[in-house]
């Protein structure tokens, strides 16, 4: 059985090991930091500063998917009026470290990437949410873990919230596959180049009157 709770601050470290976990071969990090030691060391690190930098926003909700009282899944919406940290508020939460961990370069050309990717949920206007992480523990893949949170928990926490569209990017053709079956719309697509390698990113968006 799945439970679904805010995230507590004690839960936090061991909610970004997880999430980082799940993204040490995902090609959208693996394109900008190649060396998988490193690209450990870098990932978590940075999604440490993310929740971090995060955590204290209003705007930003946490919530864990729990089997048995153990955290599988983890999730971080914002809300239509999330507003991206400051530099020093990034600087605050450990970004220096996560830029030595995986190098100045290398972080700041895939940061810029991330805010081009970004860009077209966040250009969105109304009453749309904004899916920043949804995370499987590794050990936890493959069981349906995803889909039950996506349509138990989050979905239903946009529509309650008065939430009228929920948007998020890929760059995984899995995770493409994945949201089409839970009902999300492609919106966006476009490409990036990075030393001689290219890698995609596809936005998409749940319309809630899809289920109403």
């Amino acid at each position: 059985m799945l439970t679904y709770e805010r995230m507590t601050r004690e839960e936090m470290n061991q909610s970004a090991l997880l999430a980082a976990e799940a993204f040490y071969h995902y090609e959208y990090f693996s394109i900008y930091l190649p060396d998988e030691k490193r690209r450990r060391r870098c990932l978590d690190a940075m999604i440490k500063s993310e929740f971090r930098a995060n955590w204290n926003n209003p705007e930003v909700v946490f919530i864990t998917a729990k089997e048995n009282g153990k955290i599988v899944a983890i999730a971080q919406l914002c809300t239509p009026d999330y507003k991206k940290p400051s530099d020093l508020d990034y600087i605050r939460a450990g970004w220096l470290g996560v830029m030595f961990k995986g190098g100045v370069k290398e972080v700041n050309a895939w940061n810029d990437m991330e805010k081009l990717a970004s860009a077209p949920c966040h250009g969105l206007t109304g009453k749309s949410w904004y899916l920043s992480l949804l995370t499987v523990a590794k050990s936890y893949e493959g069981k349906g873990i995803g889909t039950r949170f996506l349509n138990e928990c989050l979905i239903p926490h946009v529509q309650k919230a008065g939430g009228e569209s929920l948007s998020l990017f890929t760059n995984s053709e899995p995770n493409r596959r994945f949201y089409e079956k839970n009902g999300f719309t492609l919106f966006d697509e476009r490409r990036f180049d990075y030393k001689g390698k290219s890698i995609g990113s596809w936005s998409y968006i749940f319309n809630n009157e899809v289920r109403s």
